[in-house]
């Protein structure tokens, strides 16, 4: 895959995507169904030619680019939230890059939830939603920094919730995983914010 700023602007917008639906979760206790599938499918696709067939085409990043969009207008406190969130995923992708033998064990970890997967025709079925939440409970939680996700007491309370939220945590951290291959790195988004939301316009 091409590491051009719109590739990592992609990636970047899978990363928000998946922190704007836990900031969902937590707070309301639903969230966009389209994108959820999108981000979740995002953990199997393992060989893809583009970035966005990580995502199924660009429409499995319409949620990303429209957090994106509010982000750069610096008009709305729920985005910033998500990017909060967006932070903490691109720090624990910096870790796990330097630990091969969690991404391997990660890997080995997915390639067991993909008969699961391939049962329940989709990957956002509760059967597989608990399996990719005890993968990162046991895989990414152990890690020693931890997002903390805030919301409603009473929704974070509820196992179903809680393992939506983890699964969703699980395809961010491949987001970033994903931005860092493709040459992404925290001073460019300092440095390169313009260009790569003027990157981002082109897509929407």
């Amino acid at each position: 895959m091409r590491h051009s700023i719109k590739q990592q602007a992609m990636a970047f917008c899978g990363i928000l995507q998946s922190a704007e639906l836990v900031r969902q979760i937590a707070t309301t206790g639903q969230c966009s169904q389209q994108a959820a599938r999108a981000s979740i499918d995002s953990l199997f696709v393992t060989s893809p030619d583009r970035t966005v067939d990580v995502y199924g085409g660009i429409e499995g990043l319409r949620l990303g680019l429209t957090i994106a969009a509010e982000i750069s207008r610096a008009d709305s406190q729920q985005a910033m939230v998500s990017l909060q969130y967006a932070s903490g995923l691109l720090r624990l992708a910096k870790y796990l890059r330097r630990d091969p033998q969690r991404q391997r064990t990660l890997s080995e970890e997915l390639k067991l939830v993909e008969p699961i997967r391939q049962r329940a025709a989709q990957a956002y079925d509760d059967s597989v939603i608990a399996q990719l939440a005890d993968i990162y409970r046991n895989c990414i939680s152990t890690m020693g920094f931890r997002i903390q996700v805030g919301g409603q007491p009473t929704i974070l309370k509820q196992q179903e919730k809680v393992a939506t939220i983890r699964a969703l945590l699980l395809s961010g951290l491949r987001s970033a995983h994903l931005w860092y291959q493709l040459g992404g790195r925290p001073w460019r988004l300092l440095f390169q914010r313009r260009k790569m939301f003027m990157a981002l316009q082109e897509l929407t």
